[in-house]
């Protein structure tokens, strides 16, 4: 068996290729993050994936985020590729509307990929898939991307348990030991997401406790803004929670994309019943309103009891923002929360311009942002539960990092594999 992972020393970007003597499949096809150092991918191209897939017999993304799946569009048409049922709608939505951009190469570029995304095939929680010698389960984790997957890999006698992005924090994270204990168990080898190994000093809130905090600050303010991933189905439920709590009653607002998206949500996540038959309003996420000039009354409703908007950081927004500043109060100024990375804003590799012209509308601007990745401790609780046999291997981290400190048992130490080797005598890793 051989493994290869490329990029695995960089947030987001990875390839991870595990390969028999009768089949091959790869996990995630990743861009690097815009804004990177990397940000000019030498893998963004037809050929130098044709290169990478050749002689592959299927790829699965864990998720729809574009460090994890943002090549897929240049995989020639012979390989096919598996992703969520609900990751698939919401990556269709993304590339239908970015078919909308005004420059006609990008439009060209975007329409191919969402043709391409509209042939993927699905799989479902728990389901097996087999290529070849290779059986493939998908397992449901939380992350700031819903429908999202680790996957247990069996094949030549081994079992592989990829990790993909998770965490332990959010609304959907009660399964994860659970899950890892009664399905998986003991693996052979472990591949596993670090990226919060250089985020140590950050203040971890979950979900539950991000949205009474956002309780509070609406309480305060009656005009807030939040700006967060429109794909971030729990973050989205974490201010929509929060907008509900409010009394009297305020509208919650978005434009066309995002009200498609939250009810693709609705639709799916808003509607699954868990084991015990019982539903759950969170993520139920009802009227979602979209601004109109011509709409007096929901003007009115916004003027006098506040609101809740939805925004991003596009030219129709500050359009938008034109128009809707006027309409309220000189005495109560809006608020803009801010529930992203902090790296966004003030870090030199991966400043976003666009987000820090946002937040220059506005003259009370708050974050408010928990990760969509794994604590130490939850990394820790991973390795732990999993023990696994041969290696643990890291990816999805910065460079400079070390995986040995997140404090796991000395043994499990020891199976920590960063750089090319043998193992075992009939296992090929390789890091490119």
């Amino acid at each position: 068996m051989q493994i290869t992972i490329h990029r695995a020393t960089q947030i987001g970007g990875q390839i991870t290729r595990i390969s028999t003597a009768h089949a091959s499949i790869i996990i995630d096809l990743g861009h690097n993050l815009p804004n990177r150092a990397e940000d000019e991918d030498v893998y963004d191209n037809d050929r130098a994936i044709a290169r990478i897939t050749e002689g592959c017999s299927a790829i699965l993304y864990t998720h729809y985020h574009g460090d994890h799946i943002g090549l897929f569009h240049h995989v020639p048409d012979s390989v096919p590729q598996y992703i969520g049922e609900v990751a698939k709608q919401v990556i269709c939505r993304k590339y239908k509307q970015l078919c909308f951009l005004p420059n006609e190469s990008d439009q060209c570029k975007y329409q191919r990929a969402l043709k391409t995304a509209s042939r993927m095939h699905t799989f479902h929680e728990k389901q097996p898939l087999r290529f070849g010698d290779i059986l493939v389960t998908p397992y449901f984790v939380s992350h700031s991307a819903y429908d999202a997957y680790m996957f247990l890999i069996e094949a030549e006698g081994k079992r592989i348990l990829h990790t993909g992005d998770f965490r332990g924090h959010g609304y959907l994270s009660k399964g994860l030991l659970p899950t890892i204990q009664k399905y998986i168990g003991q693996v052979d080898l472990l591949i596993i997401e670090g990226t919060m190994l250089a985020r140590k000093d950050e203040t971890i809130l979950t979900e539950t406790a991000l949205s009474q905090k956002a309780t509070e600050l609406m309480k305060k303010h009656k005009y807030v803004f939040v700006h967060c991933s429109s794909t971030d189905m729990e973050r989205l439920a974490s201010f929509k929670n929060a907008t509900r709590n409010m009394f009297p009653q305020r509208p919650l607002l978005a434009d066309d994309y995002q009200k498609d998206i939250l009810d693709i949500f609705s639709a799916t996540a808003g509607e699954k019943r868990s084991s015990m038959g019982r539903s759950s309003s969170c993520f139920k996420f009802g009227t979602i309103y979209t601004y109109r000039d011509w709409n007096i009354k929901l003007k009115e409703w916004m003027a006098e009891n506040g609101f809740t908007m939805f925004v991003r950081a596009s030219d129709k927004f500050h359009i938008l923002l034109d128009r809707i500043l006027p309409i309220l109060p000189i005495e109560e100024k809006p608020l803009l929360i801010y529930s992203m990375w902090e790296g966004y804003i003030n870090r030199d590799d991966t400043r976003n311009e666009e987000y820090i012209k946002l937040q220059e509308r506005f003259t009370d601007v708050i974050q408010l942002h928990t990760s969509g990745h794994a604590t130490i401790d939850a990394l820790r609780n991973v390795c732990i539960s999993t023990n696994p046999r041969f290696a643990i291997l890291p990816i999805h981290r910065d460079k400079e990092t070390n995986f040995s400190s997140i404090d796991i048992p000395p043994l499990l130490q020891e199976r920590i594999v960063t750089t090319s080797r043998k193992l075992n005598n009939d296992l090929d890793i390789e890091f490119i």
